[in-house]
């Protein structure tokens, strides 16, 4: 039993460690989400908020950058789950420069900031409210690249059978999966089949 709670508290401890510096709140501070904002009322108007997505585009201005989001909510580490839904978009202001070529469109990050009236404006030729996160932190996210190697092994392969045929015979493989994300917000699968072996 001692064991288990040994092993819960520092699974704990690494999930909390896993947040950025910059998206951290001192504990138990109210937050407002991203779907409260799209119809903001005075109460939360100045109050903290943490929401996070997929960059659409990005306007470098005299003494801020903009960028504008699609919104996806965010994992136990505040990171971005992207899927095929998304509540709307909403705008980030950051004091100071935000390079585009690394905050490119395509690019998950986090926002923690003050939310601010709504502000008018197009997606194409669409008219959009946008939810507004003023004087915030952003943390822009890596790109995740895994790897999964499964092994099997045929089951005609009798090595440590008696009767063990020495001829020629097959060991199939299943495919190294390599999955990424990449800055067009699609996660990318690459399969590559090892080649099969003959003995």
């Amino acid at each position: 039993m001692t064991k288990y709670w040994l092993v819960s508290f520092v699974l704990l401890c690494t999930a909390c460690a896993s947040v950025p510096k910059k998206l951290e709140l001192p504990e138990n501070t109210q937050t407002v989400e991203f779907s409260s904002a799209k119809s903001p009322t005075a109460a939360i108007i100045g109050q903290k908020a943490r929401w996070g997505g997929v960059i659409a585009a990005i306007k470098n201005n005299a003494d801020n950058t903009m960028l504008e989001v699609v919104n996806f909510p965010l994992n136990y580490k505040l990171r971005p789950n992207k899927s095929d839904e998304t509540q709307g978009r909403f705008r980030v202001y950051f004091k100071g420069l935000l390079d585009p070529v690394i905050y490119k469109v395509g690019r998950s990050i986090t926002a923690l900031g003050t939310v601010a009236e709504l502000e008018s404006g197009e997606i194409g030729e669409h008219k959009y409210d946008f939810p507004v996160l003023k004087d915030a932190s952003v943390h822009l996210w890596k790109n995740i690249q895994r790897v999964d190697i499964n092994l099997r092994q045929s089951p005609y392969y009798y090595h440590n059978d008696p009767y063990y045929w020495s001829g020629s015979h097959l060991n199939y493989n299943r495919p190294i999966v390599i999955r990424s994300s990449s800055s067009n917000n699609k996660p990318s699968n690459k399969s590559i089949m090892p080649p099969v072996k003959k003995r």
